[in-house]
């Protein structure tokens, strides 16, 4: 780390001197109006951003893309027990070029049209739920499903609602898990009333995330002409069912009357066309140099998401300020450093994995690392999933950034680990990384300060106020994290490729076979295990002999850096082809959380043992690479 921003992590802390932190102020005026993607506010929140930026010294950029996008022009929903009277009716309806106004609950990508009929439960509209109604001798099919919330993403829960043939999907959070049964409700507390709920997308990010209409290319910049999906083709990938959140107002009879043996029936109608819009990624720039450390964050919010992901937003700008500041201070960075701000990501990560796509030869040849900040303080205490191969880059910088709690940020994290050792998590999906990691095998850090909770995801509620009463009511975290990040990012501006250990990438895709208890994982022979587990042994081996004899370091640490680029399929993954990084995926069925070698699961022996050997000559090939040469390429 280099002296100045080494004096940065090490100066008093901000929150003790100052009645109102910057980052306090940032996020009151960014979180002041709604910023839905495509809409005004979007574009509102985007320059203000980009004006931020450039104050602190950034060379910016507005990078516009023209995406199909699709908003709930009205929404009617209605379910009881008896005669039309003594039903519960709701009715919402907007505008997406009206300058002002809270998007109502909706899933963003449902299909329009109109359905009634009977409602069952479902529980959490999982594989197994299904099963079991099966086994019941029930079935979903023309019903209209209720299910809550948790377990996979609620694109999942669509998906199989639509698989197994209901006629709609109705989605609800639990009053034990977020609601009035975890305490006072919003205003008075921080959890979620029974009238608002949790919007959100359930486009099939597990398949292929980004803009639908241009699955795998660049969407284009408005103005320009770029093919787009048939028709046929994309009413075929996008959800054919219709679906919608409610609260607890609306769920809470209809599983009390279900739970008494009584038929519920419900109608629902949604208009909700899909329009080509425009968004815009705020792109900025610091140093020179072709190589560059990315860090991004999404922008734009279901409405005002202080937290989701304002948070993230206002902690890149105080690493920016803080970077800035030490620029003009004297500080040049070897390498460069941009920030991005995307749009649309909560549609289905639209504005990182377009851009990525239209900037994908340039990323592969020149960018260090991609680090990620979402919905990213709620608290202190520091939470990270990543690449392996990053760690051992990380242990100073964390090392140097005390807490509030007068540790280092090594101290706290790894304190959470107990007897194991400190390790990443594998991400898996659900934020910008994804095109990065999956589609161009790049190292990823998802970074994250958590310690308070409350019921505000993606709700209208999820505001200035909320974060300053409830989430990060001292804003040490926000400060906290700001902090952290400018001290990464100027590491990785001074150290380049170099901050990427592939000798710890090689190791921790070795244990890829085993599950936490040193037992193989179910879908693997212990020999395949085993045998796994020893070619990355022996290609860490190569690459400390390749370190031993190399004669050009930064050369070196280039071919260190491709790691995981060189076990890409560039076929994909099977269904799948987007997704290029065979070592692990985010699962289909759970659209978040990471599976580790999905290419083995769920085949028969003879076609598993095939890809085992498959994924094996991969590894070996690349271990032939670094034996054939020193470095110097």
């Amino acid at each position: 780390m280099h002296a100045c921003l080494l004096l940065l992590a090490l100066s008093p802390w901000p929150c003790a001197q100052e009645a109102a932190p910057p980052s306090r102020l940032l996020s009151r005026d960014l979180s002041e109006t709604p910023r839905l993607a495509g809409t005004e506010g979007s574009m509102r929140g985007a320059k203000w951003v980009a004006a931020v930026l450039a104050e602190a010294g950034w060379d910016v950029e507005l990078d516009t893309r023209q995406v199909l996008l699709t908003y709930p022009r009205s929404i009617e929903f209605a379910a009881g027990t008896g005669s039309s009277e003594s039903w519960e009716r709701r009715h919402h309806s907007y505008d997406p070029d009206q300058p002002e106004g809270d998007v109502p609950l909706y899933s963003a990508w449902s299909a329009s049209g109109h359905v009634e009929g009977e409602v069952i439960d479902l529980g959490r509209g999982l594989r197994d739920d299904y099963e079991r109604l099966h086994q019941s001798g029930g079935r979903a099919a023309g019903k209209i499903v209720l299910a809550s919330y948790g377990g996979a993403y609620r694109g999942v829960k669509a998906e199989l609602a639509q698989e197994h043939g209901a006629r709609a999907l109705l989605l609800y959070s639990p009053a034990e898990e977020d609601g009035s049964e975890r305490g006072e409700v919003w205003p008075k507390g921080p959890w979620k009333p029974d009238w608002d709920g949790q919007r959100g997308s359930i486009s099939s990010i597990a398949q292929v995330p980004g803009d639908p209409s241009t699955p795998g290319w660049p969407s284009p910049h408005p103005g320009e002409k770029v093919a787009r999906l048939p028709a046929e083709e994309l009413d075929a990938f996008l959800p054919r069912i219709l679906c919608t959140p409610i609260g607890t107002r609306d769920a809470g009879p209809i599983r009390d009357a279900l739970a008494r043996g009584e038929s519920v029936r419900a109608e629902l109608t949604i208009d909700a066309p899909r329009t080509l819009r425009t968004i815009v990624n705020v792109i900025a720039r610091l140093g020179s140099g072709p190589d560059y450390v990315l860090a991004g964050n999404h922008r734009d919010a279901w409405v005002r998401g202080a937290h989701d992901a304002g948070s993230g937003s206002v902690a890149l700008l105080r690493a920016a300020q803080h970077l800035g500041a030490e620029v003009r201070g004297g500080w040049k960075p070897p390498h460069g450093i941009a920030l991005a701000f995307w749009d649309a990501e909560e549609f289905g990560l639209i504005g990182s994995t377009e851009w990525a796509e239209a900037n994908a030869d340039e990323l592969t040849r020149n960018a260090i690392a991609y680090v990620n900040a979402d919905a990213c303080v709620s608290g202190t205490q520091l939470r990270m999933s990543g690449t392996p191969g990053l760690l051992a880059g990380l242990r100073p910088v964390l090392e140097a950034v005390p807490t509030p709690q007068g540790n280092s940020l090594w101290e706290q994290w790894t304190g959470s680990f107990g007897e194991q050792s400190p390790r990443l998590g594998l991400p898996g999906s659900g934020s910008d990384f994804t095109v990065f990691l999956h589609h161009l095998g790049l190292p990823v850090l998802d970074v994250s300060f958590g310690g308070n909770s409350g019921g505000q995801y993606h709700t209208s509620f999820d505001d200035f106020e909320f974060m300053d009463r409830f989430l990060d009511p001292t804003w040490e975290g926000h400060e906290l994290a700001g902090r952290f990040l400018a001290a990464l990012l100027s590491e990785y501006a001074e150290k380049g490729h170099r901050a990427f250990d592939a000798r710890e990438a090689a190791r921790g895709m070795g244990q890829l076979a085993f599950e936490r208890d040193g037992q193989p994982r179910d879908f693997l022979e212990e020999e395949q295990a085993e045998a796994w587990k020893q070619v990355f042994g022996e290609l860490e081996q190569a690459i400390e002999l390749a370190r031993e004899t190399s004669v050009e370091e930064d050369a070196r640490a280039r071919l260190e850096h491709g790691f995981y680029r060189e076990l890409l399929d560039p076929q994909g993954l099977p269904k799948r082809p987007w997704y290029r990084n065979v070592l692990w995926a985010p699962g289909l069925e759970t659209g978040y959380a990471a599976q580790a070698l999905p290419t083995l699961r769920g085949t028969q022996a003879k076609e598993q043992a095939a890809e085992f050997e498959r994924l094996v000559s991969k590894v070996q090939a690349l271990q032939k690479r670094w034996g054939a040469g020193d470095g110097r390429r």
